[in-house]
């Protein structure tokens, strides 16, 4: 009966210390794992920040671009563009669904 429980012991030892090689690498790799994420969500942060950034930057353009300021702006510049008097407004009136639309310049004398 000692000899077999000798035995168990022998067995054991090798076993033991391999299962405690294996723990150690399968810890050591899951924290490389982790850490490598880490890294990669850092980058994507970064990546986010930077792109809402642009994004700031394009809105702030894009309202620039489409200010009435602007347009006034490049209408007088020499175009030859002018804002139109009261007088020279044309009308559109709607009659129904189906029928076209009918403009007219409201003229006096005629």
């Amino acid at each position: 009966m000692i000899r077999r429980k000798n035995r168990f012991v022998e067995l054991l030892k090798p076993l033991s210390i391999v299962l405690l090689l294996f723990s150690i690498f399968g810890t050591v790799w899951l924290r490389s794992g982790i850490v490598s994420l880490e890294y990669r969500l850092s980058r994507l942060e970064n990546k986010k920040k930077e792109l809402m950034r642009d994004t700031k930057v394009m809105l702030a353009e894009r309202a620039s671009l489409l200010s009435v300021e602007r347009f006034e702006k490049v209408a007088m510049d020499g175009t030859g563009f002018t804002f139109p008097d009261r007088v020279k407004v044309v009308f559109v009136k709607k009659a129904n669904e189906q029928e076209p639309r009918k403009t007219a310049l409201l003229t006096r004398g005629k």
